[in-house]
């Protein structure tokens, strides 16, 4: 009888132990599952906090106001503590030539459309920043627009926010000395072979799509006196040895070109060696560029009568 009482006795021992695990390993599952549940919901509300934070940022419902600064007021301040020179033109070519000591911040995609990258570039670029910004695009119009755009919608003080009038191409102009041109664009060891155009056959594709006329006089002759349609790029400086000067100039005259080229200097000699220089070593595609032969002199001479003045 004691045998069996303590048989009895065993067997409700371990029955109980085994109820006592199962009942920890529930425990333990419960525990884990709502600590999962915890961690899933923390997560969830990180998320929406983001996304409430994103859905506050909008795009202004109409283009927000610029101020501009132009080029000599910029150059006093280039190098002011209180200052920072924001260059919101695209990446490459930003990294080929820029004003000394601004910072790259490419809005391309901004400019295109894209709000939501731009308030991403913006945030990134003026971290830490309550500095006054000169902002510079090509020629102080779409990305300066969108940049301050953007700034405004960050709620970044406005009135500490300037575009530089005229953009990259009016800083080079005024201060082809100015600029820092990546080193790996170096000139030519010599003279790059020019090929040429004669007028007659300039003139036949005067206007036509596909082709660029480049004048690269110095701003006031071309401003003077210039062939219809001709974009005016002066290489005044890279004639005179400033290879620098001559790669932001040409850099700033062919974004996004990919025509051909007929360039126009006074005779078709040296202002044009120096373009032909330039744009080798900047990596334009030489079988589409030509010297107007004879230069403006000979198209004044063959066509008086097709030329712009001012």
């Amino acid at each position: 009888m004691k045998r069996v009482f303590a048989m009895l006795l065993c067997a409700m021992m371990v029955a109980g132990m085994m109820a006592g695990c199962t009942q920890n390993q529930q425990t333990s599952a419960d525990q884990t599952t709502q600590q999962t549940a915890t961690e899933e919901t923390k997560e969830e509300e990180k998320t929406e906090e983001t996304s409430a934070e994103s859905s506050e940022i909008k795009a202004p419902e109409k283009d927000v106001e610029m101020q501009y600064i132009s080029v000599e007021d910029a150059t006093k301040v280039l190098d002011s503590d209180d200052y920072t020179f924001l260059d919101v033109r695209k990446a490459e070519d930003y990294n080929t030539s820029h004003v000394p000591g601004a910072v790259g911040a490419d809005m391309d995609a901004a400019k295109n459309g894209d709000f939501d990258a731009g308030v991403a570039t913006m945030q990134q670029a003026t971290k830490d920043v309550d500095n006054n910004l000169v902002v510079i695009c090509y020629t102080g119009k779409s990305y300066a627009q969108a940049t301050t755009n953007v700034l405004s919608a960050l709620g970044y003080d406005m009135s500490k926010v300037y575009t530089l009038e005229g953009g990259f191409k009016a800083w080079t102009q005024a201060q082809p000395e100015n600029v820092e041109v990546s080193a790996e664009i170096k000139a030519p060891e010599q003279d790059v072979e020019m090929q040429y155009m004669s007028v007659e056959d300039a003139s036949k594709h005067l206007g036509e799509e596909g082709y660029t006329f480049l004048d690269v006089r110095k701003t006031e002759d071309y401003t003077a006196s210039h062939i219809p349609g001709a974009v005016g790029a002066d290489m005044d400086a890279a004639k005179s040895g400033d290879f620098n000067a001559g790669v932001s100039t040409m850099q700033v005259a062919t974004r996004d070109l990919d025509d051909t080229l007929v360039v126009i200097c006074y005779t078709g000699k040296s202002y044009a060696q120096a373009t032909t220089n330039v744009l080798s070593a900047l990596g334009y595609d030489m079988s589409k560029v030509y010297t107007l032969e004879g230069g403006f002199e000979a198209w004044t001479e063959a066509y008086p009568d097709n030329v712009e003045n001012n």
